[in-house]
């Protein structure tokens, strides 16, 4: 990692591939940097200067992605925004020109802010039919009290409508500066495209303005509850987890894991195998820098909800007071560093990698750093990741579908 006279964080790897370069800028500005009358700008304006930048129209743009003839696209959180692209090395400086067009050169024209409006409302009526797409949001709004935080990405109806291209700039021009960017890359070009940016971005604008350093939103721990014409009710539980430099990291992963991240896990085994009670079951842990949050998500009849709480709860005492089996720690450590060390195959999962950890100003730990620390998580370590869900005080809940506020917990 280095950083130019203009603040811009380069950040690469030696890693050889077969002949493919992932490369991406994340800028620092997600939809929790946003004010009330911005919401959705982050967003809205990721969408926006695809619709011309540099020397290129909208045409040109989708021409241009489609010829490079792999995946250009981009995505907003609530903590970043990142433009990316994986090509193949004799493409990666077309793709690495295209990718600096669209963050420092947009148009951002009235008539493409207009249209672009009425796309990304159909993007939000989309989300708002999807049921996972809708109990995230609960479980987010039940589990943490701040509205910067907790407000959807994609905005409001109102708040988009109301963008207009002069605000839309300026929320521009206050974020998408070098200083608050990251340039990640991995693959066969890597030397060739941290040589290319460090010439075009060695302009003097001061020091880099990352890591931002914004505060772990507020817990409130609470229920939401949704009636909806679904076919399946919706069962969210959610409680706070470590972030990803905290001690106890490695023991989260390992527990959110044995719990329900794999086909062994006691939710999918106890509900879908033994019970019959679920499609599909998951218990996803999700780190940001500072705190993370660890969700277990079903979809399942109405009539087999109570049932399927009271096996969840088992599950769940059962890691919590006796840990889990030395098969089943030892097997889920080889799952895990499994997946660590496959993810590193490919140069588009490192430069994310790359991109997240650099956002922070840090490198993230060596593949033999992580796999180090899975093989010293212990029994008594998924134990006392599993203690915080023994206190329905400590988890937010979200049940949504068919008849939801006459369904019971209990």
């Amino acid at each position: 990692m280095t950083h130019l006279a203009s603040g811009l964080t380069v950040v690469y790897d030696d890693v050889p591939s077969v002949g493919t370069t992932a490369l991406a800028f994340f800028v620092g500005v997600g939809s929790r940097h946003e004010l009330p009358a911005q919401w959705g700008h982050a967003h809205l304006l990721e969408h926006l200067v695809f619709k011309g930048a540099g020397s290129r129209d909208f045409r040109a743009v989708a021409k241009e992605m489609d010829r490079l003839g792999a995946d250009v696209n981009a995505f907003t959180t609530r903590d970043y925004t990142c433009y990316y692209a994986r090509v193949l090395n004799r493409e990666a400086i077309n793709a690495y020109r295209l990718l600096v067009d669209l963050i420092s050169a947009p148009w951002l024209r009235a008539a493409d802010l207009e249209r672009e409006k009425n796309v990304v409302l159909e993007e939000l009526r989309e989300t708002r039919d999807d049921p996972d797409e809708v109990v995230d949001l609960l479980i987010t709004e039940a589990l943490y009290d701040d509205v910067a935080y907790t407000h959807d990405v994609l905005g409001t109806p109102e708040t988009i409508q109301a963008t207009t291209t002069e605000s839309l700039t300026t929320f521009y021009r206050q974020h998408y500066r070098s200083s608050n960017m990251v340039f990640a890359v991995s693959g066969g070009f890597a030397p060739h495209l941290v040589d290319m940016v460090s010439q075009e971005f060695s302009g003097s604008s001061g020091q880099t303005q990352l890591p931002r350093s914004d505060p772990p939103p507020p817990v409130k721990i609470s229920e939401r509850r949704l009636d909806a014409d679904w076919e399946q009710v919706r069962l969210a539980l959610a409680v706070r987890a470590p972030g990803r430099y905290h001690p106890a990291y490695a023991a989260t992963l390992v527990f959110a894991s044995i719990l329900g991240g794999q086909n062994s896990s006691r939710l999918w085994q106890r509900l879908r195998e033994e019970e019959g009670l679920v499609y599909s079951v998951s218990a996803q842990y999700q780190p940001e820098s500072n705190f993370g949050d660890l969700v277990i998500s079903l979809a399942l009849a109405r009539e087999n909800v109570v049932r399927a709480m009271r096996c969840v709860r088992e599950e769940v005492e059962q890691l919590a007071t006796n840990g889990p089996s030395e098969e089943e720690l030892v097997h889920t450590r080889n799952a895990l560093q499994t997946m660590w060390m496959m993810n590193q195959e490919a140069p588009d999962a490192r430069v994310m990698r790359l991109g997240r950890y650099a956002l922070d100003q840090v490198l993230p730990p060596s593949i033999d750093a992580v796999q180090e620390a899975l093989s010293r998580v212990s029994a008594a370590d998924v134990r006392d990741a599993a203690a915080v869900w023994m206190s329905r005080d400590e988890v937010a809940r979200v049940v949504a579908g068919p008849a939801a506020w006459d369904l019971q917990w209990e």
